[in-house]
């Protein structure tokens, strides 16, 4: 679990996961884009579930956050810093998150990411999460989309994936 000694690293983790994103076409404005705020890690820490990956020698190189919702346990951001990648870091996030579901009773992971990205929604499609047509959606997470398009997502290259737990 993330801590608040966590809280000053987690920006700059997000900034260095998201230079892979350069490599995408129509993307790479999100290499320079915000990140969640140090506020927004302690809110999640504090209320929500906040998960880090530290390796020995390195300190803290990725996390995970989100929110227990009615339906799921809903992924808001996984980043992994980009000297870390391809390591398992990610997947090992996510299978803390999905035991921490469980353990809390919730059915199942939810998130929204990137359609045809290959670190985004076919990485998700291999770890068993399945891409929801408009009508399995369900109001929270269209809502969540429609927040992302007012934000200046492309939503058209946009998804909502659940994973059954």
């Amino acid at each position: 679990m993330a801590n608040e000694r966590d809280v000053p690293l987690l920006p700059e983790i997000e900034r260095s996961s998201g230079e892979l994103f350069r490599q995408s076409e129509g993307l790479e404005w999100i290499a320079d884009d915000d990140v969640q705020s140090e506020a927004q890690h302690r809110a999640l820490i504090a209320t929500g579930v906040a998960f880090v990956a530290e390796l020995e020698g390195r300190g803290v190189v990725a996390f995970l956050n989100g929110e227990v919702t009615p339906d799921a346990l809903h992924i808001w951001q996984v980043a992994v810093h980009r000297d870390q990648q391809g390591r398992g870091i990610g997947r090992a996030l996510i299978d803390a998150a999905q035991h921490h579901a469980i353990r809390h009773g919730v059915s199942s992971l939810t998130l929204t990411t990137f359609r045809t990205v290959p670190w985004n929604e076919p990485y998700y499609q291999r770890l068993g999460f399945v891409t929801l047509d408009h009508g399995h959606r369900g109001p929270r997470l269209e809502a969540v989309l429609q927040a992302e398009e007012r934000a200046g997502l492309p939503i058209a290259r946009r998804c909502a994936m659940r994973k059954p737990l």
